[in-house]
This record gives C-alpha cells, sequence and structure tokens, in this order.
C-alpha cells in the first residue's frame, strides 16, 4: 500500500500565515495549497497588484525553505468585478481572452516557486453559483468551464504537473420515476462524464447540448483530484474505471458540527483511502482548511492549536 502525503489548504492572507507554515511543517504536512486571488491581483483589466504576487511570493518561498511543497490555486469564488461586468464564464468569447491572460500572469509570477498548479477547484459547484435560477444557460457556463480547464492546461502543463479537483458525488435518483432517472443521469454526467470521458477521448459532452470534439482535451491532466466529503472509497475507485493511468489526490474537507464529529469523520475518511491505495496511485491528501475561519472550521485553532480533527488527520 502506498502511502498519501498528507498537506493542507492555507490561507495567504492570514495575519499569522508564516506561523501557519511553521506549525504545517512541524506537523509533518508535506505539500501546501495556497490561493492566487484573481479578484485581489487584478482588481483592472490589464494590470496587477504587485503587493498581492509579492505577499504570495514570499509565502511561497517560506514554504519551500520550511521544506513544503507548494500548490497554487488560480481560481476562486470571488471573481474580480470588471471580469463579472464583461460577461466573465458566461461569455465563452470574453473567458478566453481574460482568463488565458490571468493564466500566464501567474504563471510568469509563480512558476518558480511552484510544485503543481490547481486551475479550478469544484467546477460543477461554480457554475451552480453562477447560474443558480437558469437552468437552460446552465450547459453555457459548463462549456466554457471545460474550454478554461483546456486553456489553462495548455499554458501550464510541462514542466509542473496540472491537477483537477472535481467535486465528484455518487448520484442517486430521488424517486423511482423516469423523470428522476433522467435528472440522475444529467447530474451524473456533469460531475462525472463530462469530466472522464473529455480527458479519455476529447468529445465534449453537455446534456442539452450536442456532442462536439475539443482540441486539446483528451490527456489533459497530470493528476486526477477530487474534492469530497463523503463516499471517497467508492468515488476513488469509480474515477479509476476510465483508463486515464494517473495518480489520484483528495481534497477533504470535514463533515461534523462539532470536532468531535469531524475527528471521527477524517479517521472514517482515512480507514477509506487507506483500503482504496491497496489498489490505486493515491498521491496526497489535502484537508481544507487548516486554520479556522469564520464560519470554516479548520483542524487548527486561531491560537495555532491542533484540535483532535487536527491529530487524526495526521496520525490515523
Amino acid at each position: 500500500m502506498n502511502q498519501p502525503q498528507r498537506g493542507a489548504a492555507l490561507d495567504v492572507v492570514a495575519d499569522r500565515v508564516l506561523d501557519d507554515i511553521a506549525l504545517a511543517a512541524e506537523s509533518g504536512l508535506k505539500t501546501i495549497r495556497l490561493d492566487v486571488p484573481w479578484a485581489d491581483a487584478q482588481p483592472k483589466a490589464g494590470a496587477f497588484d504587485g503587493d498581492v504576487f509579492e505577499r504570495i511570493h514570499g509565502t511561497a518561498q517560506a514554504a519551500r525553505g520550511a521544506g513544503l511543497e507548494v500548490w497554487f490555486r488560480l481560481l476562486q469564488p470571488s471573481l474580480p468585478h470588471w471580469f463579472d461586468d464583461e460577461g466573465g464564464f458566461l461569455d465563452e468569447r470574453k473567458a478566453g481572452v481574460f482568463w488565458p491572460r490571468w493564466v500566464e500572469l501567474v504563471a510568469d509570477r509563480l512558476g518558480d516557486l511552484a510544485s503543481g498548479w490547481v486551475p479550478f477547484e469544484a467546477p460543477f459547484g461554480m457554475c451552480t453559483r453562477m447560474m443558480p435560477d437558469d437552468p437552460k444557460r446552465f450547459p453555457e457556463v459548463v462549456n466554457t468551464m471545460v474550454v478554461a480547464w483546456r486553456d489553462a492546461w495548455r499554458i501550464l502543463h510541462g514542466r509542473l504537473p496540472v491537477a483537477t479537483s472535481l467535486d465528484v458525488a455518487m448520484v442517486r435518483p430521488t424517486a423511482d420515476t423516469p423523470k428522476a432517472r433522467e435528472e440522475a443521469r444529467q447530474l451524473d454526467q456533469f460531475r462525472w462524464g463530462l469530466w472522464f470521458q473529455g480527458f479519455t477521448d476529447g468529445v465534449v459532452r453537455i446534456p442539452g447540448r450536442a456532442e462536439r470534439p475539443l482540441a486539446d482535451l483528451a490527456g489533459s491532466v497530470d493528476v486526477i483530484g477530487l474534492a469530497m466529503r463523503t463516499d471517497v472509497e467508492v468515488c476513488l475507485h469509480r474515477a479509476a474505471e476510465w483508463p486515464l493511468d494517473r495518480p489520484f489526490a483528495l481534497t477533504y474537507k470535514p463533515l461534523g458540527d462539532t470536532d468531535a464529529e469531524r475527528a471521527q469523520h477524517v479517521a472514517g475518511m482515512w480507514r477509506e483511502v487507506h483500503r482504496a491505495a491497496d489498489d490505486l496511485p493515491i498521491a496526497s491528501v489535502t484537508v481544507t482548511p487548516f486554520v479556522d475561519a469564520p464560519g470554516n472550521p479548520g483542524i487548527v485553532t486561531k491560537d495555532r492549536e491542533l484540535k483532535d480533527s487536527g491529530h487524526t488527520f495526521l496520525t490515523a
């Protein structure tokens, strides 16, 4: 059985991020993931905030000095206002101009410190937030996100690995009716088939739209990253059904209203990961977040003390 590396997502704008880095290294973590906040770093089209990049660069340098690998995530739910005003990811043409420019800028400014790239996380959830009340246009934004992935891959792949972070889940019909089964089939396609079939044969298959080939989509992934909270072992094995021959990485956000409950879920997650690792090449497990944030509990308190969930994540 291989032993996945353990990592955590850190907040680069935290007041004590250097303390977070030191604690992560002392705790035995091997990797960290840092966000490069597009909305802050590029407040205007065609310009960038050098202070934001300087802060991220310094944080990444400190992490590398502490022996940690640094992965960068390039897209967050909060988009630049000017990009939204231009249509954002609802406009494939505009997104095809501004998003690649952003990816190129990040690669140029931070590539010397990166161990790998995560262009974006949870694309299904991102598309749902962009189009919460217009199911007819939902396929349009999904299509744009697939193209955005391909564009990021074209720019980033080569020297450093590029990883997905797909918000997969086991989809089950809500009722035993033809309508419920068809809705479940479409939802399953959005979460699974769209990406894995596309990575396999380069064809974009979006429910409600004609199939179409997309140049350079086939094989456009180095690490198959999955963002999950439940059904970990089942989802890992299902992802392995596609003939992609890539290592897996898991981003995990523990469930539970209390830390004791979250510690139990973390222990259960590791049991499933260890069983799956008997058969699958699982490279890493990243917990998010590392430190408590408002409404978003981590495995470490704001006083930088490991919680029970933290001890479990590090030792299970």
